[in-house]
């Protein structure tokens, strides 16, 4: 449903984030990186623009997931919620 397309939206135009900050996190001591641009001009000159997407069949199907997990959970417990609530006279 929607909420799996929200998920795999969201996860194919985050990737490049993600894995920047991963790469940032990985350098540890050794500092390869002097910050983010220097980390995404790295990547992209040594690896080309599809490193900033690696891993994003996995997260994008995970996330999808998720979403449509999420979204169908808080459909369902809306209609619950409104059964619960005062019945309108008519």
């Amino acid at each position: 449903g929607i909420g799996a397309v929200a998920g795999a939206l969201t996860a194919t135009f985050t990737t490049p984030f993600d894995v920047i900050k991963t790469r940032m996190m990985l350098q540890g001591t050794n500092k390869v990186y002097a910050g983010v641009f220097d980390c995404t001009r790295k990547m992209i000159a040594e690896e080309g623009m599809g490193a900033l997407f690696k891993g994003v069949g996995p997260r994008v199907t995970w996330i999808s997931i998720g979403g449509a997990v999420f979204f169908g959970a808080l459909e369902k417990a809306k209609s619950l919620l409104e059964g619960l609530g005062p019945k309108e006279e008519e």
